[in-house]
């Protein structure tokens, strides 16, 4: 007789107040871009992948914030919050089920005689962010921008919102938006698509002033009337919060978002897209009147491939991908108080100018091939071409997209440290997008200890030499000590 077979019971979660859980199941369905529409610090830290899971994706988010609420009671009232944090509306089928579900959580049972605040706004409360896309058919319908309405009504914490127009869109509309989010809204992306010459939304500048709280502005793609009835600045034209700006080289963006007063920009991206001397004179008159404020600025690699906007049809492509010249934002008296800049090695070479505030310098698209410092590469000439004569106060250079542990060429470590060394003696730090500082092994004799068989050993320790990300500065050094009994093998 075969013994009975012992079942073991389910192993129960750990028993954590509902605080600590919400915190996990942010994490484990974090999302950059569905928290933010500002870029990614260029400094940020960068790791290499090791696993094939490690990575999130919106699809994987979606499917674990689905399993998340169908575990317990307690867990999908939590998870709610992770599940409806953003909005994707991307037809009008769509629109109509998010408009539905949100209608039925906000109106509570007619059983329900004692509800809180939180059951009575139901599901449109931990919305904070929507995005909203018009390609699909139907979407240029006049029901459909009345669902997406209705859908924003409905969420009265929203902060974020995202908006990609492919079709012309009524001025009774943009001023619902306007009257609706004009006090609560943080963060605007709008962007537009205009195949045709005859096909443009309303927006102007003083739409985009009507968010009067908005911290972080993305005008990339933005098109809106023509410019030629646009205001000129003033009052009405003021966003007094604004901090991030993204644009793109798109003449559209950039005549927009000179129009616009802003007191508080610190950060700019800007991304090219195309480029003749009419949009270098535009990117002139941007920075005359706002270079004064900008303290980090982030030219991030274009693409090859990369299209021209759609109202730009007249102008041809930039094929070679050469990046827009950094020494726009360098030369005297363009951008005083700069600190930070970020551009890609793409670029023109820089000019010898002189800029007494600058103290980090970040460069993308960095390979292994431009280091080599007995080739000739564009990477090699902006090294070379950097001092602290023209930059007096510089801090560090980092290679923000190039981790040397990344690379499987058996010469990548001692190439960068051959930077880290040539910088080293100018008092700079050189580091890659890990933010690490590499250099060789220093053996570091401290005592001879004779071992029974007669031999002697000599102990010693091995000094790395590490910048913590974060702490740039060349006052922040950290040395680590480890043992080692290598003489010059190159470590971190």
């Amino acid at each position: 007789m075969t013994p009975p077979v012992q079942v073991q019971p389910p192993r129960l979660p750990p028993d954590l107040p509902l605080e600590i859980w919400l915190e996990i199941f942010q994490f484990a369905t974090y999302i950059y871009h569905d928290v933010t529409v500002a870029p990614l610090d260029p400094f940020t830290p960068k790791h290499t992948v090791t696993n094939a899971m490690g990575a999130n994706t919106p699809a994987l988010a979606m499917r674990t914030k689905l399993a998340l609420v169908q575990v317990s009671k307690a867990w999908r009232r939590l998870a709610l919050q992770t599940l409806y944090q953003t909005l994707f509306i991307r037809s009008p089928t769509r629109a109509g089920i998010i408009l539905q579900n949100l209608e039925r959580s906000h109106r509570p049972p007619p059983s329900s005689s004692e509800l809180d605040q939180a059951d009575i706004l139901g599901y449109g409360q931990f919305v904070r962010h929507i995005v909203i896309f018009t390609f699909t058919r139907g979407s240029d319908d006049i029901q459909f921008l009345q669902l997406v309405f209705k859908i924003l009504c409905l969420c009265p914490k929203l902060r974020i919102l995202s908006g990609r127009w492919m079709h012309t869109l009524p001025i009774e509309f943009l001023h619902a938006l306007s009257r609706l989010l004009g006090s609560s809204l943080s963060e605007l992306y709008w962007g537009e698509s205009r195949h045709f010459e005859d096909l443009h939304t309303r927006a102007d500048p003083t739409f985009l002033a009507s968010f009067q709280q908005l911290r972080v502005l993305d005008l990339r793609d933005f098109v809106g009337s023509l410019s030629s009835s646009w205001p000129s600045s003033n009052s009405k034209t003021t966003l007094p919060l604004v901090q991030t700006l993204i644009l793109s080289s798109n003449p559209t963006s950039l005549e927009a978002a000179t129009l616009l007063v802003l007191p508080s920009l610190q950060r700019l991206t800007l991304r090219h897209t195309i480029w003749d001397d009419s949009v270098k004179e535009l990117l002139t008159m941007f920075l005359r009147n706002h270079g004064q404020s900008l303290f980090m600025i982030d030219l991030p690699s274009r693409y090859i491939d990369c299209e021209p906007h759609p109202s730009m049809s007249g102008l041809a492509p930039n094929r070679v991908g050469n990046g827009i010249d950094p020494d726009i934002f360098l030369a005297p008296g363009i951008c005083p108080n700069l600190e930070t800049i970020v551009f890609s090695i793409s670029s023109p070479p820089i000019e010898p100018h002189t800029h007494p505030n600058l103290r980090r310098i970040g460069l993308h698209g960095v390979n292994v091939d431009g280091l080599y410092p007995d080739k000739a590469s564009q990477t090699k000439d902006h090294l070379m071409a950097i001092n602290i004569d023209r930059y007096p106060n510089l801090e560090s250079i980092q290679t923000v997209d190039f981790l040397v542990d990344a690379h499987a060429d058996t010469l990548v470590k001692d190439i960068f440290i051959w930077w880290v060394e040539r910088f080293e003696t100018m008092g700079v730090l050189f580091v890659d997008g890990e933010g690490v500082m590499w250099a060789y092994n220093e053996a570091i004799p401290n005592d001879t200890i004779e071992l029974e068989d007669g031999s002697v050993h000599n102990n010693s320790v091995t000094a790395l030499s590490k910048l913590e990300p974060g702490n740039e500065s060349k006052q922040n050094k950290k040395f680590k000590l480890e043992s080692d009994d290598s003489q010059r093998s190159p470590t971190y």
